[in-house]
């Protein structure tokens, strides 16, 4: 370091001045830098958030254009100096950190074939529900109910409302074929690899476990986590019992964490004793509650009344199943999203609720603005934090990762979309797929390792680290997954081009979680 020179790096971003508020373009650069004594910065690649005072501000400005470790420690003290260095503010002359990604890449392509990163399974024990949400992402996804079951699937339609879309056939001279159910735009389900049977048996199941479990081995990799998800995975009950008493804990050396994803309304008591004993991190998804009526889904279709699922929660939590909320957060449940179920999940000694915001970016942001959704966010992060409840979701994660090093280092890769390489998703018949949202198939179970080597699966891994693009030089470049892979897929066809909306309410509401950080780091030294 002595004869070094130094200067500082330009993905260096701190917290936005009051007059920045235009979340559809890039900001927070340290030049703009109009805050008090002590400010937020962070790395727009690896996070490290620091607080900053005037003076490091000032020597960052001034290194700009190259300064020597010796001019360097007139300045600053050298733990403070070294500090800068870890963080990656000060870089050596001539560095571009984001060469080091594209090492990181390349290293990755070479061994992306031997399936070294996949980690988890997503087990979709059947794509039927016993309730018929507006808004479900079964229902968009995959295209609209007609057309799922044309393609071989059993899925009940029930009086669901199936949006209604007109073509995309934006192209010049094509006409517009006016409008049609939601025919899923890039996935059309003609494929009969996609989920042609009503649920998943107990072969398939164990045989897919079983794959996984050999390869995690074979790798290296000292755990496993299971999913069971659907629709309403409960209605093949058997099939995750069967999972959880071959495999239980550990097996084979590799040790297995399980989840579930559930509208709560089956938990009878031989399942939930199961969940408990294993500790299946269950999350039973509500989209909002309105306490006078017991309403509590978008659109609801199902005569299964709240008193039920309120139980369940209550009783699994009792019982020690570490059990939580799904919320979503879309054009269907806006109106009546909102502090009462932060006041149930309060109340039922649950202190965390996640907040899915809508995977069909496009038409939400475009009926609801960015600035809305983010400010509501973090409205809601606010009464939360009153009683004890803290908001997540893809987009509190993306904060996460700033501030926390750890979880930076653990995510980075994927970031918050494990669709990207670490997740396979295997449907009812055993065809392979990165995330029950997304539209390519990878393979089957019969052909393990196969799959890794399949196009589709090395285009979803190599878009590790970065995402388009388009992302390049965004303050959230390294911490933002653009979204769900499957939602841009359904949007852009490209997991690759991201949404406008997506990204200006990301913004936004991460520099609100950034500016209640900063407060509070404040409070903290005075």
């Amino acid at each position: 370091m002595q004869n070094s020179m130094y200067q500082s790096s330009r993905y260096i971003r701190t917290l936005r001045g009051a007059d920045d508020r235009d979340f559809s373009s890039f900001g927070g650069r340290l030049d703009a830098f109009t805050g008090g004594e002590r400010n937020m910065a962070f790395h727009s690649l690896f996070g490290n958030a620091r607080l900053i005072d005037r003076d490091i501000v000032e020597l960052l400005r001034e290194a700009a254009g190259g300064i020597s470790w010796q001019r360097l420690r007139e300045r600053v003290d050298e733990e403070s100096l070294r500090d800068l260095v870890e963080a990656r503010f000060l870089v050596e002359v001539g560095q571009d950190e984001a060469k080091e990604i594209d090492t990181l890449l390349e290293s990755r392509r070479e061994v992306l074939s031997s399936g070294v990163f996949h980690s988890s399974i997503q087990l979709v024990l059947t794509n039927a529900c016993n309730f018929s949400c507006q808004g479900c992402f079964a229902y968009n996804f995959d295209g609209g109910v007609e057309e799922r079951n044309t393609s071989g699937e059993s899925v009940k339609p029930g009086p669901v409302l199936v949006e209604l879309r007109r073509s995309r056939d934006d192209a010049p001279g094509r006409p517009d074929s006016g409008p049609t159910l939601a025919r899923g735009d890039w996935n059309h389900g003609s494929d009969e690899a996609r989920n042609p049977s009503m649920h998943m048996s107990r072969e398939v199941a164990e045989k897919t476990v079983r794959e996984a479990i050999e390869l995690r081995k074979a790798n290296g990799g000292g755990h496993l986590s299971v999913s069971f998800f659907g629709g309403e995975p409960t209605l093949a009950r058997n099939t995750i019992l069967h999972v959880l008493r071959t495999f239980g804990d550990c097996h084979d050396g590799v040790s297995l964490s399980y989840d579930l994803t559930s509208n709560g309304s089956r938990i009878d008591a031989e399942l939930l004793a199961a969940l408990a004993e294993h500790r299946v991190d269950t999350t039973v998804s509500i989209d909002y509650l309105v306490p006078e009526t017991g309403e509590f889904r978008g659109g609801q279709q199902q005569r299964t009344p709240w008193a039920v699922v309120r139980k369940a929660i209550l009783d699994m939590k009792a019982a020690g199943v570490p059990v939580s909320i799904t919320s979503v957060l879309s054009q269907y449940t806006w109106d009546k999203w909102g502090t009462p179920l932060i006041d149930f999940v309060a109340e039922a000694g649950l202190d965390s609720l996640d907040v899915i915001v809508s995977f069909q970016a496009k038409e939400f942001f475009q009926k609801h603005s960015p600035h809305d959704v983010a400010q509501r966010l973090l409205a809601a992060v606010d009464y939360g934090r009153e009683r004890g409840v803290q908001l997540s979701g893809y987009w509190y994660q993306t904060f996460q990762m700033i501030i926390d090093e750890a979880k930076w280092a653990e995510q980075a890769d994927y970031k918050t979309c494990p669709a990207v390489g670490r997740q396979l998703s295997i449907e009812p018949n055993g065809s392979v797929f990165a995330c029950k949202a997304t539209a390519r198939k990878l393979g089957t179970i019969d052909d393990w390792r196969g799959i890794f080597a399949s196009p589709a699966y090395q285009d979803y891994g190599m878009r590790a680290y970065t995402n388009g693009p388009g992302c390049q030089g965004c303050e959230l470049q390294g911490t933002c997954s653009g979204g769900s892979a499957g939602a841009l897929e359904e949007e852009n066809g490209s997991i690759q081009v991201m949404s406008p909306g997506y990204c200006a309410y990301m913004r936004e509401v991460v520099q609100g979680l950034l500016e209640r950080h900063h407060a509070q780091s404040l409070a903290s030294l005075s």
